[in-house]
């Protein structure tokens, strides 16, 4: 295991070298490729290469060149008449300073003739383009020629001719001063001569620097290929080594750990400036000890990535990421200020508020009084000054800043009780500190924990009872079914003896009927209540429904001498709902309108729109003394009618409520003396 280690660390080094060195050759690749004396395929022509081997077609001769000697060329033949901007004496400097750079060059002959004026310059004794470029031929032959103001350039190297009509693109920046009309004619010669030591000659330095160019552009390629094999190789290998260079409990990354976090991000912080420096440096001397610079672009990289390698160790070492911030030394000093800050205040814990406010005013007197007492004895008025009223000035402000940070603790801790007595029982109040404030904090959130409980349990309770209703209804189904049939097939019979047991067979067959009336309600209301129903919410047309449930109720309305007064809209009034059961809803107010209505009065049922509600509303006189609470009436099994002489069961309502919020809506029951009003509400649609 431990050769292993050694072996997934010398594959991590390599890897990490490897990417160190491909990122260092990054700004010299860059560098190489837009710079004027690039190695690339110049403007001219059209088979573009990264890496162009001639010379004389390469962006080097085009920007490096033959920019210059247009500039100098075609300053040297201006003409005054075009730039009349500026003056005389200006122009004339220009001109005999661009022929003084022309003087220097070798290895190339040279003619200017400014077509508008006929003026010639040329390091030769031709007078004429024709006659220059019948006589001279070079290894490269270059034509500029601008004909009102649009440059053409013509290059000729050996036997082949390359041609661009429009090259003001490239080339128009280049004349400085007005010149529209001109022809440039550029010979390079088959053989350089060397310079002396007081010559200038650019066209061997360029040509030079191009051929070093090339030859590093290519090292640069291969060590970058070289290095990115390396680098995938490294840390595949790496990856698939299942042992860890550093563990958790390695001992180097234990002693990593004891450098403090802001050191890294400051080192970091110091190789990122350098790294930046190193490269903007090598874009204005690269070629000036370049392996130099290399060199010190690789070392920052490394380190670098060395130094994120060791705090991607750190940071995986901790269960959550974010104990990376232990290491720091800011959250040292922290979690020493709290420690001590916890020490102190477990000392003053047990002694109440009132008594460290007492203890407070008491020391900010005494203070006083001492340093008064010291400038008296020592007849110092700066002692009077300081150790008297701005030192007890000091404590006494302390202490007021104390006691405003607990009072408004308190305040807060009192508008969160008052949100856990408006019903709020899951609000949690902040523990902040410890001492008698913390503590009543804590017995405040231990009691809305217990309220949670105790409603819990209620709601429990509540879940089983409904549970209960519903299997024993559901028990008490079959039976009764089985005795519902009895009892008919002994009604079938003819030859019942003696004549009095057919009563009893219609009572039990009357009893048995309601009973089994009871059990549905009592399964219905158990399911309405817990929300153990299958509701399918359709569009409906309330004013129809109410129609045909009327209807349906008609006659046991009219046995009970009742007068109906419906009032509905016209049009027809859509809301959404499970028709079902909001059938059921009806048909239960219905019952209760013709079962407890006083008889020969009248039933009033409106339908009314407003505010994108629907509210259907049933008002009745009762027949019997309404002395209970509107919500009482809709509890389960409860009736108006106390003796319980009418046939109903008491859950007619509570069975309407519950489906009607199951649906979404509102139900509600307003009592005015012996008027008794029921409301349906629900949202409007279109």
């Amino acid at each position: 295991m431990k050769e292993n280690k050694k072996l997934k660390f010398a594959f991590l080094i390599t890897a990490m070298i490897s990417l160190s060195l491909i990122v260092a050759l990054i700004p010299a690749f860059n560098f190489i490729t837009n710079n004027s004396r690039g190695v690339m395929t110049s403007y001219m022509h059209e088979d573009k290469k990264l890496i162009e081997d001639d010379f004389y077609k390469s962006k080097a001769f085009d920007e490096a060149l033959i920019r210059p000697l247009l500039y100098w060329t075609s300053t040297s033949i201006m003409d005054e008449n075009d730039n009349r901007w500026y003056e005389k004496g200006y122009l004339e400097n220009k001109k005999e300073s661009a022929k003084t750079q022309l003087s220097y060059l070798k290895n190339l002959e040279y003619i200017a003739i400014n077509k508008d004026t006929n003026e010639v310059y040329s390091n030769t004794n031709y007078k004429s383009i024709e006659d220059f470029k019948k006589n001279i031929k070079g290894e490269c032959d270059v034509e500029l020629s601008s004909n009102n103001d649009v440059i053409s350039y013509t290059k000729q190297i050996k036997d082949k001719t390359f041609k661009k009509v429009n090259v003001n693109k490239e080339l128009r920046d280049v004349l400085v001063y007005n010149l529209k009309d001109f022809d440039v004619c550029i010979s390079i010669n088959k053989n350089f001569e060397q310079s002396g030591v007081y010559h200038y000659d650019k066209v061997s330095e360029i040509k030079d620097d191009f051929d070093s160019e090339v030859i590093y552009f290519k090292i640069i390629i291969i060590s970058s290929i070289i290095s990115l094999i390396l680098f995938i190789v490294s840390i595949v290998i790496y990856k698939k080594m299942r042992c860890e260079v550093l563990d958790k409990n390695s001992f180097y990354l234990n002693l990593y750990k004891i450098v403090p976090l802001e050191i890294y991000f400051l080192v970091d912080i110091c190789l990122l400036c350098i790294l930046l420096e190193t490269i903007e440096t090598g874009y204005y001397g690269y070629y000036y000890g370049s392996l130099e610079h290399l060199a010190y672009t690789f070392i920052w990289i490394f380190s670098l990535l060395a130094i994120a390698y060791i705090l991607r160790k750190e940071i995986k070492s901790f269960d959550k990421p974010i104990e990376i911030l232990k290491t720091s030394l800011i959250v040292r000093l922290l979690i020493l200020g709290k420690k001590q800050l916890k020490d102190i205040n477990k000392v003053t814990k047990s002694i109440p508020l009132a008594k460290r406010v007492i203890m407070l005013a008491a020391l900010s007197v005494g203070v006083g009084t001492i340093g008064w007492f010291i400038g008296f004895l020592f007849g110092s008025t700066l002692l009077l000054f300081l150790f008297g009223p701005i030192l007890s000035l000091t404590i006494v402000v302390l202490y007021v800043y104390y006691l405003i940070k607990k009072l408004a603790y308190l305040s807060y801790i009192m508008e969160g009780t008052e949100r856990i007595k408006c019903g709020d029982i899951h609000y949690k109040l902040d523990i902040i500190g410890d001492d008698n404030f913390s503590n009543l904090a804590e017995n405040i959130n231990n009691i809305g924990e217990g309220l949670d409980k105790a409603i819990y349990n209620q709601l429990k309770s509540e879940r089983l009872k409904s549970e209960l209703i519903t299997n024993v209804s559901h028990d008490l189904k079959t039976p009764l079914t089985s005795i519902i049939n009895y009892i008919e097939l002994i009604k079938k019979e003819e030859d019942i003896k003696p004549e009095h047991i057919k009563d009893y067979v219609n009572v039990l067959d009357s009893k048995s009927k309601r009973l089994k009336v009871l059990i549905e309600d009592l399964f219905e209301a158990s399911k309405a209540s817990s929300g153990n129903l299958e509701l399918n919410m359709e569009k409906i047309d309330i004013t129809q429904l109410l129609r045909q449930a009327i209807g349906e109720m008609e006659e046991k309305l009219s046995n009970a001498n009742l007068d109906l007064k419906l009032r509905v809209p016209e049009e027809k009034t859509y809301i959404m709902a499970d028709g079902k059961k909001l059938y059921r809803v009806l048909e239960n107010l219905l019952s209760n309108i013709s079962k407890y209505s006083l008889n020969n009065t009248r039933v009033y049922i409106d339908i009314i729109e407003e505010d994108d509600k629907v509210k259907l509303t049933m008002k009745n006189i009762s027949s019997y003394e309404l002395n209970f609470d509107p919500e009482e009436i809709m509890e389960r099994f409860k009736r108006s009618d106390e003796s319980r002489n009418t046939e109903g069961s008491g859950l007619g309502l509570a069975i309407a409520r519950d489906l009607v919020n199951a649906q979404g809506g509102r139900f509600e029951i307003d009592i005015d003396g012996d008027l008794f009003k029921s409301v349906v509400e629900f949202n409007l649609i279109d």
